[in-house]
């Protein structure tokens, strides 16, 4: 009966020892989460992003990039990211009766197609020529360079030139849907933030988010503008050609050539004589400066043989002496 009520005592003291041992532990865990510095600028932006690290997402930087296949996956657009994405210009040059009536028919051939003129410039120096750049509808431009060769009496040259942008394509896009999960992100978090601080930095990630998409939104809408509309560069030259003996000869071309030559010559002519005139007294100051220069150099010569040379009379090597009168006669 005693041994039992010592095992009693015993007991009561065991879990009296271990409740305070408890008690003490939580004391010291409470302390020190009351002596824990301070949350540094981004602790509470990261400890909001690292909610979402095990939802598919891996980090970069502060930011939690989505995996591009995750993204393209929740499209549901395969197709459209997968197809080709392809530029093509066009070019020609080509000899016509009339420039200004070609000008005009190309203006209609072109609006006709859905496409727009984008830029014409006209000049007579040397014949009548234009170059004309025009947009068209990519599916079209075979069709519209058809079209335009057949105003033209003979056409000098003729290309077509193609640019694969698929890669470049899909990039921009996945870059454009990454920002665009982040931007959704930032603004979960905005709507957590439980101080003004934590609002105040995330809005400054929002804001830099927002300005890289509004970038690659632009140089989507550029790209996609280059895909759509295709550029074609004509070039006109009016046909003034007479054949004669089975030589072409163009007199009038070539009298409009030497007279703009004689032209220019006269005019060079005529800038350099006003140059001249201009610039005479400088010449003429920069004469009398190389005299003056010449004739003090000639004495500052003549004082040092003097003065070092041989101790005889020193004359121009061109002057002889004249003859005595003293001399005696035979």
């Amino acid at each position: 009966m005693i041994q039992s009520s010592n095992e009693l005592q015993t007991g009561r003291r065991q879990a009296a020892t271990l409740a305070l041992f408890a008690f003490a532990l939580l004391t010291a865990s409470c302390v020190m989460k009351k002596a824990a510095p301070p949350p540094d600028r981004y602790n509470f932006i990261e400890a909001k992003l690292s909610e979402g690290r095990g939802h598919g997402g891996s980090q970069r930087g502060d930011f939690v990039m989505h995996d591009v296949d995750v993204v393209r996956a929740s499209s549901g657009d395969v197709e459209t990211l997968t197809a080709r994405k392809i530029i093509r210009n066009g070019s020609l040059e080509m000899r016509v009766n009339d420039v200004g009536q070609s000008i005009t028919k190309i203006g209609t051939i072109v609006g006709a197609s859905g496409g727009y003129v984008e830029k014409s410039t006209q000049t007579n120096s040397d014949g009548h020529s234009a170059d004309l750049t025009v947009r068209v509808p990519a599916a079209r431009l075979d069709q519209v360079m058809t079209e335009v060769k057949g105003l033209a009496t003979t056409v000098d040259k003729e290309g077509v030139e193609v640019r694969d942008v698929t890669r470049e394509y899909i990039d921009l896009d996945a870059r454009l849907r990454n920002a665009q999960a982040e931007e959704a992100q930032y603004l979960l978090i905005l709507k957590r933030a439980a101080t003004i601080k934590d609002m105040l930095d995330v809005t400054e990630k929002l804001s830099d988010v927002r300005g890289r998409i509004e970038q690659m939104q632009r140089e989507m809408k550029f790209l996609m503008a280059q895909i759509d509309m295709s550029s074609l560069e004509i070039s006109l030259r009016a046909d003034s050609d007479a054949a004669v003996a089975g030589i072409h000869w163009r007199p009038l071309r070539q009298a409009k050539i030497a007279l703009g030559e004689m032209i220019s010559g006269l005019a060079d002519w005529a800038d350099a004589v006003i140059e001249f005139l201009i610039n005479l007294p400088l010449i003429g100051a920069w004469l009398v400066s190389i005299v003056i220069l010449i004739l003090i150099a000639v004495r500052i010569l003549r004082f040092l043989w003097r003065r070092f040379g041989p101790k005889t009379s020193w004359r121009f090597p061109w002057r002889r002496s004249a003859p005595r009168n003293d001399a005696p006669t035979s």
